[in-house]
């Protein structure tokens, strides 16, 4: 079987004809498929109006999902430290952790960059945070967004200064640059 006749079955598989029309069926990106865009959003809104937090189960029976598809969802808004929890006994209290605001991006490479935001806290007993996220390029996904979150730190306001003075005294002391 020739490698054209396979693309021709996959494409004929992925588009249905419509009176010599190419119409699109709905399928979900890659993206979608790994990050489930819809479901994140309305366990975001849901966790910004909720005033003392969720557990898991509490989510997963608001929004009708299963709970193992709340706990991806939730671990994946972890990393990007776009939630956070406090352990109350053996549940763990989910809330959001404010709104954000993009400030920049550092190119380390063409398959990696960090984005920088900052984040006005939802309770006012909180302080704002910088939160810096790595992404890098994934093959695997087939997608025009190749890029997920692999990591990110978060700095709060009182430390920014001494982060700074930090990574200042690493760039001479370390690395021989001038600054």
């Amino acid at each position: 079987m020739s490698i054209y006749y396979i693309n021709y079955i996959y494409i004929l598989v992925l588009f249905k004809y419509n009176w010599g029309e190419v119409v699109m069926k709905d399928f979900k990106t890659s993206k979608e498929v790994e990050y489930d865009t819809k479901n994140t959003k309305k366990v975001m809104k849901i966790l910004k109006k909720s005033d003392r937090g969720m557990t898991i189960t509490d989510v997963a029976q608001e929004l009708k999902l299963n709970r193992h598809t709340i706990t991806k969802i939730l671990d994946r808004l972890l990393i990007e430290k776009k939630v956070n929890y406090d352990e109350k006994g053996p549940a763990k209290i989910f809330y959001s952790t404010g709104t954000s605001k993009f400030v920049g991006r550092v190119d380390q490479g063409k398959f990696d960059k960090l984005w920088i935001d900052v984040f006005n806290p939802k309770y006012p007993s909180e302080q704002p945070f910088i939160r810096v996220n790595q992404t890098k390029h994934d093959h695997l996904i087939r997608a025009s967004s190749k890029f997920r979150s692999v990591g990110a730190i978060s700095i709060k306001r009182r430390n920014v200064i001494t982060f700074i003075r930090l990574l200042k005294n690493i760039a001479r002391d370390e690395f021989n640059l001038k600054i």
